[in-house]
Parts: structure tokens; sequence; C-alpha cells
């Protein structure tokens, strides 16, 4: 059994109602955080590197953890690892051994659940305890992200593209990062319903004890961003019992609705929302086009769609900032009433 967490899996696998408690806890919505690159940008990071966010894990992992303390202050239910771009093949090309790039994926993980320990410490002291769970959800990027040459947003992995290889690339980091102890394995930004397949069977190979969330990415809001069907994705997201949670992620909000009543057809588990700003991302370029987006206001605007659509796990990807979670936190509390219950 690999990685049990406080959360973890009853027996039988019912990963979905685990979401279901914590969601519950929450008054019936969680939070998720919003751009991590982006925040660490404003925090002075330089991520023009493959490694992109990873690569704070060399060099800067106290604004890691800062920024995950900046978005659980805005209201942020669960912080998402600094791993989305960390692998054990991207360190080692960096000259990393074996052993150096596991402990790396690790502390992706020991740095939010540390983040956590402190913001709940400085809480503990106040009048007003924190009332809600707080989860850490180790992030899994796709084999696109490691490449870091925009094929997370195509899905086209040319010969790559093969089951067995992508379970082999996959395999070990999955391990490392459940072993690290996370409440939650994200399974972020998936192209295609291959990538989807090969995180199927490896949550299955691997004995995973942790509820994963499967999130895709659309650019046109019918099919994810290589073309595939996204209610086929979704159907293959239903059919693992160790995923919880299925969604959408980097994508722009005003695709979202439909999304949402497409994984609706095939699957009952929670729905987890978590859009990008809207903006573009010129993958030649590697950089966001501005102006191309949606303020913080209009993103928020949305959200009372997302809940009456069925979304219970709402935050913000690519290019949303805490503010934008402070406003999604603010917004869902005029909704929901939080009851006074313990944290994860």
């Amino acid at each position: 059994m690999v990685g049990k967490s406080a959360g973890g899996l009853e027996e039988g696998g019912a990963a979905a109602a685990a979401v279901r408690r914590w969601v519950e806890a929450g008054g019936g919505r969680l939070v998720t955080d919003g751009g991590l690159a982006t925040e660490l940008e404003a925090n002075g990071a330089d991520l023009n590197d493959p490694l992109w966010s990873a690569k704070c894990l060399l060099s800067s992992p106290h604004l890691i953890r800062k920024v995950h303390l900046d978005y659980l202050e805005a209201g942020a239910n669960v912080i998402i690892t600094a791993s989305y771009q960390a692998t054990i093949q991207g360190f080692e090309s960096k000259g990393f051994s074996k052993e150096q790039s596991e402990d790396l994926l690790a502390k992706s993980v020991e740095i939010a659940l540390e983040a956590r320990e402190m913001f709940l410490k400085e809480h503990l002291d106040q009048s007003t305890p924190i009332q809600h769970p707080i989860l850490v959800a180790a992030s899994i990027g796709s084999y696109g992200a490691y490449l870091a040459d925009g094929s997370e947003y195509s899905g086209d992995y040319g010969e790559a593209g093969t089951l067995e290889f992508l379970k082999d690339f996959h395999r070990r980091r999955l391990e490392v990062l459940a072993e690290a102890g996370p409440d939650l394995i994200a399974f972020e930004t998936i192209p295609n319903k291959l990538e989807a397949q090969a995180y199927v069977e490896l949550l299955e190979e691997c004995n995973i004890n942790i509820p994963a969330w499967f999130s895709f990415n659309s650019k046109d809001g019918v099919h994810v961003v290589s073309g595939d069907s996204l209610i086929e994705c979704a159907t293959i997201a239903n059919g693992c019992s160790k995923v919880g949670a299925v969604g959408i992620n980097c994508t722009p909000p005003r695709f979202i609705h439909g999304l949402i009543l497409s994984i609706r057809k095939v699957t009952d588990k929670p729905i987890l929302i978590y859009p990008n700003s809207g903006e573009r991302y010129d993958a030649e370029k590697k950089e966001w086009v501005e102006s191309t987006g949606v303020s913080d206001g209009d993103f928020v605007s949305y959200v009372n769609e997302w809940c009456k659509d069925g979304a219970v796990l709402i935050g913000g990807c690519c290019r949303t900032t805490p503010n934008t979670i402070r406003a999604i936190s603010r917004s869902l509390n005029q909704r929901h009433s939080a009851p006074q219950l313990s944290v994860a």
C-alpha cells in the first residue's frame, strides 16, 4: 500500500466518498488555489527554465512556501504542490542523481505541508480558528509539461505517445509523491485520453491509497486539447475507483459551463473547476499574451453559474492570483456558511 494520508481511501477504494466528506466539511464547496508560477514570478523568481516553477525547489523553496501561505490567507482550502513540471527525468537532466531527484519531488510536498502547519499554528492563536479542511494536493503534470515544448497544450507526443511509455515515465514519480504524504494526487492539465488511461492503470498497479483527481484542459469547450472527446476522457476517469473528482483546469472561463455539463453526463463524482484567466498562451514564445483574459471581477462572476452546474471544488490556474482566490472564497461564503468542523 502506497501513501496512506490522513484522509486516505476507505476499504473498497471510496475516493469519491473521501472527497465528498471534505467538501461537506467545507460547507458544500472547497476553494483550490490559483496560479503558482504567476505568483512566484511576482515574488521575483526567474522561471525561464524547462523546470518552470519546479526550478524554485532548487533555488528558492522559501518563495514556494510564501505563495502557498498567500493562497491560504486568501481563503484557499487546497494548495497544490510545486511538482507539476517536476520529474525525476527533468532533475536528472540537470545533473542530479536519481535519489536526489526523488528527494526534490518529495520536497515539493514537504514545503506545502510545512505551509499548512504554519498557517494552522498562526490561526490557532487567534479568536477565529479554521473551520474548514486544509488539504495538500501533489501535482502531476503531463509528459508534455516535462518536454516544455507546448505539447501539454496539444497532447501530441509523437512516437512517445504509447501507453507503456507514459506509464514508465510517470510510475516512480507517482510513487514518490504519494509516499511524501499529501492528501490528494492531482493529475493536472491532462491533454489526451491515452495519458488518462496511463494514470488509471498506474493508480491500480502502484496501489495508490490516496484519492486522486483528474483535471483535463480544453480549448474549444467540447474536446480536450488533443482533439479527444472530453466525454470519453471523463468516462475513463469515472471508471477508476481511486479517482475522487473529475474536472477542468487551465481552460478559459467561458468554456467551463458546457464542459461541466458534459462531464456530468458520465460521472457522479465530485466536479472540480480551476480555469486560467482566459489569456492565451503562445507555445512558441513561451509566454502568455497580454490583454486576452478576464478581470478578477469577471472571473468571479462565473462562480455562481459553475456552482449551479454542479462544481464543488473551484479555484484558478495560470495567471490567477491570491486576489482571484480571495474573491472566489468571498463569493462562495455568501452562498454557504461553513460549519464548525476541524481540518483534515
